[in-house]
Parts: structure tokens; sequence; C-alpha cells
């Protein structure tokens, strides 16, 4: 088993093999860029040589000065763009390197946070058994206690009022008679009407026992209201029960010291989201830079790269070429045969050179989407909170073994994701999670990953608190609790 901070480490990790391996890749591409300029430029020096041999001078040099202007611009090209590509490299292995960095002391961080919130956590246990045995804990325990009990019940009679009032209800709204007395204030001091319709509603109403099913009707109504309200003041007179019990709680913990804990806790938390914002600024200008390494490396259409396609044929294309092989391959000379030979030798070296360069760059682009998908995962595992300093993951032989298969290219990450949803657990907090109201310093991730990628990763933000904590360890939200506006859930089960 381990936490959810190892299990991130394990995926960034993986990233970062996979950006050593596009690395390697760009060297490779280059070695490759380098031969095929080289052999280009062997390819014209014999073109040269042979039209010196063969052809008269006005030809010769008529094609000689043709083929040094390709030669020129097919190799302007390759230069700017085996540059562009250096550069950019270049840069992206000092921004790879700088991310790593950010990611190793986010991690050293994050643990530090773990330290700190395990020590206010241990002290929080040790204060919860040691204020137990006091006689103000348990006269405020029990009247919370007793409170809490006859609000739970307010509510309950509240709920299941609000609940029946539909079907008791439905018989006067399926009357249009009554609806329509109803809806004017007939026989209330809002009612306002003439003396003919007066008249006219009186009727109605005499007709259908208006008089009598009014009341009964504004009664149906009024029961859930006043159930409500009396719910309201009976949670109200229970919070306030809660508070006092929180009171004493509270100066047990600070008598405990654990006052200087939270404040550690808290300066750890603040470092934490330091390097945090650190780190996605790197990752921001990384990003960056490997969309620029992919319009470079990966996609082969680039202008660049026409260019020198174009530069290179417009030369083959003149027909003194054409003129230059058949005298060469007509007359009896060794030399000049020698020179197609070689030439010949370097066109097939030549091509398979572009058909190496082209599995590399499908490579490059494998490489390229792995890294993507396992990114996103990482994205998806910290929107989902997975990180969180509570967080573990039974899994991890797995975890590792997929990583490795993503790495080895046998299967893609969308795996992964289910794997991590699987092994997510919480570790149980020492102790009651709401001793001494606040509580629990941040908020626990939602079970089961938060599918839409937002629900999880508030624990990082330093201004949260409390949330909501689980009722044994992997858990689920207490339905029955309610909510402060400091987004502290109050009451419920202990």
């Amino acid at each position: 088993m381990q936490t959810g901070r190892q299990t991130l480490s394990q995926i960034e990790q993986t990233i970062s093999k996979l950006h050593a391996d596009e690395t390697r890749l760009d060297s490779a591409l280059k070695s490759a860029d380098a031969e095929a300029e080289r052999l280009h430029t062997d390819r014209i020096a014999a073109l040269k040589e042979l039209a010196r041999i063969k052809l008269d001078e006005i030809s010769a040099g008529r094609l000689v000065a043709n083929l040094d202007n390709a030669e020129r611009r097919a190799l302007d090209i390759l230069e700017d763009s085996r540059h562009r590509l250096a550069t950019a490299t270049e840069r992206r292995e000092v921004a790879v390197a700088e991310v790593e960095t950010a990611e190793r002391n986010r991690h050293d961080l994050a643990g530090t946070v773990e330290d700190a919130l395990a020590a206010v956590e241990v002290i929080r246990a040790d204060a919860e058994r040691a204020v137990q045995d006091t006689a103000n804990w348990r006269t405020a325990k029990a009247a919370f206690d007793e409170a809490n009990g006859v609000a739970a019940e307010a509510e309950k009679k509240a709920r299941q009022s609000q609940s029946e009032l539909g079907a008791k209800q439905r018989p006067y709204d399926a009357d249009p008679l009554f609806k329509y007395l109803w809806s004017r204030g007939f026989g209330s001091p809002s009612y306002d009407a003439g003396n003919f319709v007066r008249m006219v509603d009186r009727g109605m109403a005499d007709f259908i026992g208006y008089s009598d099913a009014r009341p009964n009707y504004a009664m149906l109504l009024e029961i859930p209201l006043r159930l409500g309200e009396h719910a309201k003041a009976k949670r109200a007179a229970a919070d306030n029960r809660k508070a006092a019990l929180a009171a004493i709680e509270r100066q047990a913990m600070s008598a405990a010291g654990i006052d200087a804990k939270e404040r550690a806790l808290a300066e750890a938390r603040h470092k934490l989201a330091t390097a945090e914002a650190t780190l996605a600024d790197k990752r921001a200008v990384l990003k960056s830079i490997d969309e620029e390494r992919a319009k470079l490396v990966i996609n082969n259409g680039t202008p660049a790269y026409l260019s020198t396609l174009e530069a290179i044929a417009a030369g083959d294309a003149a027909d003194d070429i054409a003129t230059l092989y058949s005298e060469a391959r007509r007359t009896a000379t060794t030399a000049d045969e020698r020179i197609v030979r070689r030439i010949e030798l370097i066109d097939q070296r030549m091509a398979t050179i572009t058909r190496e360069m082209s599995e590399l760059r499908r490579s490059a682009r494998d490489l390229a989407d792995r890294r993507g998908e396992v990114e996103r995962v990482r994205d998806r595992f910290r929107s989902a909170g997975y990180d969180h300093p509570q967080a573990t993951f039974g899994n991890d032989s797995q975890i590792g073994q997929v990583l490795g298969q993503v790495l080895e290219g046998v299967v893609r990450s969308g795996i992964l994701w289910d794997l991590l949803r699987e092994g997510f657990r919480t570790r149980p907090s020492r102790g009651r999670p709401d001793f001494g109201a606040p509580g629990f310093p941040f908020p626990f991730p939602m079970p089961g990953g938060g599918d839409n990628g937002t629900s999880g990763g508030g624990w990082r933000e330093q201004s949260s608190r409390g949330g909501w904590f689980p009722t044994g360890g992997g858990g689920s939200r207490d339905r029955g609790s309610s909510r402060g506006n400091d987004d502290f859930t109050t009451g419920g089960s202990f």
C-alpha cells in the first residue's frame, strides 16, 4: 500500500521517462537529419563531377550552376530547420529539468504537510481520550446528544410532513372551482371584487362547501411550515450545545499544545500551495515547448521540410540530369561509371534514411500521444483529490505494472485510471473527525474519483476547512448533517 503522494510521484516519474525517451528520439532524428544532409551534399558533388566529365563546357557550367543554387536552397532550409529543432530540444531539456525539480520540491513539501497533519491528529486523539474523563465534557456531551436527538426527530417529522403534503393537497388542487376561489383569496382579508363578482363567487363557494374546505387546506399547508420552523429551532439549539461541547474539546486540545502544531500545518500548506503554483508555471512553459517541438519533429509536413523536398526535386527534374545519366551509361569509360554507381548507392542510402526518419517520426508521435495520455491521468488524479494527505492505494503493484507497460507501449493509459479509482481509499482519522469543531483541517476527496474532475482538489486551498468526513476511513457523506457557511459539516453521528 502506498500513499496518494507516492502514487502521484510514480505517475510523474513515468512522464519524465517518456520525456527522456523523446529526447533520445530527438538525438536519433538529429543524427539521421545530418546523415541525409551529408548524403545530399555528396550526391550534388558527384553530379557536378560527372557533368564536368561528360558534358561540354557550356552545358556543364549551366548544370553546375543549377545544382549549386538547388544545393544552397536545400542546405539553407535544412540548416534552419535543424537549428530550430536543436534550440527547441535544448529549451525542452532545461524545461523538463525545471519541472522535475519543481515536482521533487512539491513532493517533499507534501510530505511535510502529511507529517504536520499527523502531529495534529495525534494531539487531537490524545486530547479526546483525556477530556472524555472530565465531568464538564460528559455533561456537555449528554446535553448535545439529547438536543441532537430532539432536533433529528423534529427534522424527521418535518420531512415526513412535507412528503405527505402532495398527496393530501392533490384533491383540493384537482378542483378548479376551489383553486379559483383560493387564488382570488376568497374568504380572506385580501379578497377584493365588485358586487356582481362577489355574488357569483359566493354562489360557487356555497355550492362546493368552500367555507369548510378552506381552513382545512390552509392548515394542511401551514403544518409543514410550522414543523420546518420547529425543526430549525431545535437544530439551532443542538448547534449551540455542539458549540459548547466543541469549546470544551478545543480547550483540551489547546492545553495539549495543538495551537503550535496547527500553525506548523498552516505554514506547511502555504509552502505547498506556493510550490504547486510554481510547478504549474513550469509545466505551462514545458507544454508550450512540447507543442513547438511537435511541429518540428512529429509533423513531417512542415513548410521547411516540404520546401527542402521541392528544392531537391527541382534539381533532379532538370533535363540536363537525364542527359548526364544517358551519356554516362552510353560511353565505355570507367570513371563516369564509378561516379554513376556512387550516385546510385547514395540514392539507396538516402531512401533508407528517409524511411528511418519516417519511422522515427511515427515513434515520436506515439511517444507524445502516450505522454499526453499519462499527463491527462495525472491532472485528473489531482483534480479528484487523490493526492490528499490521507489517500492510500492498496493496488500499488498493479498500478506500477501498468505504468511500466505504458512506457513499453504495450497498453494505453485508459486502464490506469480505472485502477486508480478502484484502489483509492482514505486512511481513517485518529479519533473522532469532528472533535473540537471545526474539526478536520481540510475536506476529503469524494469517493469514486470525482468524474467531473473538480470535486476533490479543494483540499489544496489553504482556506478550505472541514468539508465532510468519512464515517469509517473510506466513507460516505453524512447525509443527516447540516452545513454551515464555512462549509463545515455540523451535527450528524459520532
